[in-house]
């Protein structure tokens, strides 16, 4: 139980860092490649979805919409921070 409280206030936390970043899209880019290179496992939902994520972000950027860029970018790194945290949880047990 006490395992399962700490991922959630880890995953809270992330949620609320990506949420209230001040990041531009070319630099969520780049944080983005940075996890991706990680290579954590992922379900195929949220494989699905980080993609959506990442093609509505460039094509928003290619729009020179750079909030709603920063927006779509901003999910696809929530995805790869639960990603991220599920790892690590897992590799605790």
């Amino acid at each position: 139980m006490k395992k399962v409280l700490h991922f959630m206030c880890v995953v809270i936390i992330a949620f609320a860092f990506s949420c209230s970043s001040g990041s531009t899209p070319q630099s969520q880019v780049k944080e983005i490649d940075d996890l991706m290179s990680k290579n954590y496992p992922m379900t195929s939902e949220q494989t699905t979805n980080l993609d959506i994520y990442i093609e509505e972000g460039n094509r928003l950027l290619d729009q020179g919409k750079n909030k709603e860029a920063s927006e779509a970018f901003a999910k696809a790194i929530d995805i790869l921070h639960m990603a991220r945290d599920a790892y690590i949880y897992n590799k605790a047990d």
